[in-house]
């Protein structure tokens, strides 16, 4: 691990301490994690910053939904109405809002960190020539497999990737995973197209979620996997450094951040714990759970999007 003392979204000097003592929500680090404030834009970020080795280590063999086993007809119900009501929804939803914002309607698409491909399916019915990209091997057998994507596997730094070939290049729940995230949109920006378009989704720590969770916010729990929680203002920041125009953010879908709500009081519902460590009865118990506090998170949601403080944004900027 090394200290770190710049701030990984505007380079400004990380200060106080913001969330002290996190433990890891899924057991799979035993450490306790820090993160501070950034001067300038108040983003979090973890300190000290664990090397890339420690990184992936964290992850646990099933971090996706559609990594999880499926043994008994229960398991399966339970996963297609999960899917039905939520996931898909939630994927419909991500291809009108890129769509509505960025005006576009097909083109290539680059899905950086996509996993599983289960939103990148949705892109690609929707008319996108869609690339998967991601470290995760056993994800992206999934892709290939459930839903006929082609997979890039490794990171988009050291990807070999033509330059100015994509129309899209997305970051759904990736940006505040990566060590040095300037490095990495650098990357998109050079495989882009001449005004092609960047989207980020990420978990926003200027949010009214976290005033009310702190340190037990779900995201702040996914220490050390996120290695920095960013402000609106680190985000903007983020991508004028590495070359884009931001042109428009707005809150992700409600329903999205009420799961968040829902993880944040019922860590137990989240599916690498459920789903695979716990008996039959006890994952459709606190998956049952999870969905009552999701329906409780929604009115809080709401407001966190009217007051202008959602506890996720989507952020679109584009090449020039």
């Amino acid at each position: 691990m090394v200290a770190n003392k710049r701030c990984l979204f505007c380079d400004g000097e990380l200060r106080e301490v913001l969330f002290e003592n996190v433990r890891d929500r899924l057991g799979v680090s035993d450490k306790a994690w820090n993160f501070r404030r950034c001067a300038d834009c108040g983003s979090a970020v973890l300190d000290p910053m664990p090397s890339l080795d420690e990184l992936l280590a964290a992850y646990p063999p099933t971090y996706h939904v559609d990594q999880a086993p499926q043994t008994h007809w229960l398991h399966r119900l339970q996963h297609a109405i999960e899917t039905r009501c939520f996931y898909h929804p939630v994927c419909r939803f991500s291809v009108q809002q890129v769509q509505r914002v960025t005006g576009l309607k097909g083109g290539r698409m680059l899905d950086v960190g996509g996993g599983s491909g289960h939103r990148s399916a949705f892109f690609q019915q929707a008319g996108f020539e869609v690339t998967v990209l991601d470290p995760d091997e056993r994800a992206l057998r999934v892709a290939q497999e459930q839903f006929g994507l082609r997979t890039v596997c490794g990171l988009l730094e050291e990807a070999d990737l033509p330059e100015e070939h994509f129309d899209l290049v997305t970051f759904y729940c990736v940006v505040e995973h990566l060590p040095e995230p300037q490095q990495t949109l650098t990357a998109a920006y050079r495989v882009l197209r001449p005004s092609g378009w960047v989207v980020a989704l990420v978990p926003l720590v200027d949010s009214w979620m976290v005033r009310m969770f702190k340190e037990r916010w779900a995201d702040v729990r996914e220490a050390p996997r996120h290695t920095g929680l960013p402000t609106v203002e680190g985000m903007r920041r983020l991508l004028e450094r590495s070359g884009f125009t931001l042109k428009a953010w707005e809150s992700y879908n409600l329903w999205v951040n009420a799961g968040l709500f829902a993880l944040s009081l019922v860590p137990l519902a989240t599916t690498p714990i459920a789903c695979v460590s716990l008996s039959l009865n006890a994952r459709l118990f606190w998956r049952g759970m999870g969905v009552l506090a999701t329906f409780a998170g929604l009115p809080f949601a709401w407001l966190e999007k009217i007051g202008g403080h959602p506890s996720t944004g989507v952020f679109f900027a584009q090449k020039q």
